[in-house]
């Protein structure tokens, strides 16, 4: 263990597959900061707080597929928002939130973290569905509670430092780990996309409902994230123009290999006819576009800028790469970074 290294105290609102591998994650590695769990709630009506000696209890107890209620629950706790109105007499300062993404609007856990925002708490969050709907209400509640407020993990990738200065004018990312490593297995690997799918769920990439990831939903959801908060669209859901893959994209993959291109998934918000159109296709990519050697689940992102041209930002998919943000996350929140 490091020594002298800050204490964070930290709830976790979710506790499905990110939260339990958030939870290894910060077990198995030396951290800048001593991320202590001292509340843990789900949906089932599960309330733990200041209970830690439990917490790998409770782990096992959830790998096994029971839920958290029947483990234990603070009687004294009745609802989701009262355990979070009991947070900061708790001594917890952080909030991290992944409840099963609702990127319809957003609910429960847009009105949840509004709430731990307004009265101070910091929230970090890898659920797209608040963002989608809500970014401007949970801006203003971080704003009225004097809170922080980071959702790195909802973007695909890390959003570089140097955009801070600058204008964006355009954005284009393969976004979407499931999607693109489904495209590299039909590729690299001459399958179809029935054959390519089933590959990425047995290797647990894809759900077993993979709709959100091939309909082109999370691509969606990610761009519009970027678009509303670095190019001021002030866009919907439902005005993003959005093709998925599926058996259709194999003759475009055909297409692609006779002329020594790829096919991605991209997410695409531009300037067009005086306001940002935001979009998601299959598009035919060449080899000088740096998306070309984007294969597997990784990620990336172009952002052009009014000064600096074309920013590159990587990133990785998995249990790990998503603990590792969450962690940057309250990092940066610890240090006001």
């Amino acid at each position: 263990m490091l020594p002298h290294r800050p204490q964070v105290n930290v709830a976790l609102l979710g506790f499905g597959n990110v939260a339990r591998a958030f939870v290894r994650f910060i077990e198995a590695n030396a951290l800048t900061i001593n991320i202590r769990i001292r509340g843990v709630a789900d949906s089932s009506g599960g309330f733990l707080l200041n209970e830690t000696s439990v917490l790998a209890g409770i782990v096992a107890h959830k790998e096994s597929g029971r839920v958290l209620s029947g483990f234990a629950s603070n009687p004294s706790i009745l609802s989701i928002g009262e355990f979070i109105r009991a947070l900061p007499s708790a001594g917890i300062s952080v909030l991290v939130e992944s409840l099963p993404t609702n990127i319809f609007n957003g609910e429960p856990a847009l009105s949840l973290i509004t709430a731990a925002l307004a009265q101070g708490t910091n929230v970090v969050t890898v659920d797209k569905g608040p963002l989608v709907h809500g970014s401007e209400g949970l801006n203003a509640a971080a704003a009225r509670g004097r809170a922080r407020f980071g959702f790195s993990g909802t973007t695909g990738v890390s959003i570089p430092d140097e955009l801070a200065t600058d204008r964006v004018l355009e954005i284009r990312g393969v976004l979407n780990g499931t999607t693109n490593y489904i495209l590299s297995e039909m590729q690299q690997h001459q399958r179809s996309f029935v054959e390519a799918l089933a590959t990425a769920q047995d290797e647990g990439i894809a759900e077993p409902d993979p709709t959100l990831d091939v309909e082109g939903w999370d691509t969606a959801s990610k761009i519009l994230i970027l678009a509303n908060l670095l190019m001021g669209a002030n866009a919907r859901l439902a005005e993003v123009s959005r093709t998925g893959i599926g058996l259709q994209t194999e003759s475009l993959i055909r297409i692609a290999a006779e002329s020594d291109r790829v096919v991605r998934l991209v997410g695409r918000a531009r300037m067009w006819q005086g306001r940002v159109r935001v979009s998601v296709a299959p598009k035919l990519v060449r080899p000088d576009s740096p998306f070309y050697s984007v294969s597997g689940t990784s990620k990336a992102a172009v952002f052009r800028t009014e000064k600096k041209g074309e920013v590159l930002a990587l990133g990785k998919s998995g249990r790990d790469a998503i603990s590792e943000t969450i962690v940057d996350d309250i990092v940066s929140i610890a240090f006001k970074v």
